[in-house]
């Protein structure tokens, strides 16, 4: 049975997750995803509404560990490649009025390609970030190793003055920790924030376009 595109969307509003994140099951574990099927491109509708109605998975930064293990998340850039190609190798043969099918979908996978590229840039710029963040923290400990340098005396007098020193330190890195955690955590819920109004937007093109896909 051939499903239009309004049935298909009306599917992902009715099945997709509020927000970002898919909700676990009880106990906080993630539940059994069942297999999904990917039709053929003979029918593009049906070919492209495995993606459409698990775009949001998709897109999602933190992805339900059974459902990502899935080939459609696991194999996602090779599978749209092929895709497309057989739309376009289809569309090489069919009839004038079929044209507009096969350039719709062609368009719906390319921008479903762009989305998930665009995701991968925001992960890895989202960990460039936090890495930066850890490693201004290992650089104010690294410091605790060499207090003794250029500490002129010995004796108890020196061992006084280093254990000054390592108070004064310590108290500097607990709050350069502090600000680093509150820096990484303002990041990190930034760029969540920003990937949320981005997917948004994604998620709206590639229904428009779907949507031409008949």
């Amino acid at each position: 049975m051939k499903l239009s595109p309004l049935v298909v969307l009306l599917i992902v509003a009715l099945a997709a997750p509020f927000g970002a994140y898919a909700k676990k099951g009880k106990g906080g574990k993630e539940p059994q995803a069942t297999p999904i099927p990917l039709p053929a491109a003979a029918d593009p509708v049906a070919a492209l509404s495995p993606y459409i109605i698990n775009l949001d998975q998709l897109l999602a930064f933190d992805r339900p560990a059974a459902t990502a293990k899935q080939p459609l998340f696991t194999e996602t850039p090779g599978l749209l490649l092929t895709l497309r190609q057989q739309f376009v190798a289809a569309a090489a043969s069919a009839p004038p009025e079929k044209q507009s099918l096969y350039a719709n979908a062609v368009k719906t996978v390319d921008l479903i390609s762009a989305a998930l590229d665009d995701r991968t840039k925001a992960l890895m710029n989202l960990k460039s970030s936090q890495a930066v963040g850890t490693s201004s923290t290992l650089e104010q400990q690294s410091r605790k190793d060499n207090l003794a340098q250029g500490i002129r005396g010995d004796g108890i007098g020196k061992a006084e003055a280093v254990a000054v020193e390592r108070g004064r330190e310590k108290q500097q890195i607990k709050r350069a920790d502090g600000r680093a955690g509150a820096s990484g955590n303002a990041m990190t819920s930034m760029a969540v924030n920003q990937w949320t109004q981005r997917s948004t937007e994604w998620r709206q093109r590639i229904a428009a376009s779907y949507s031409q896909v008949k």
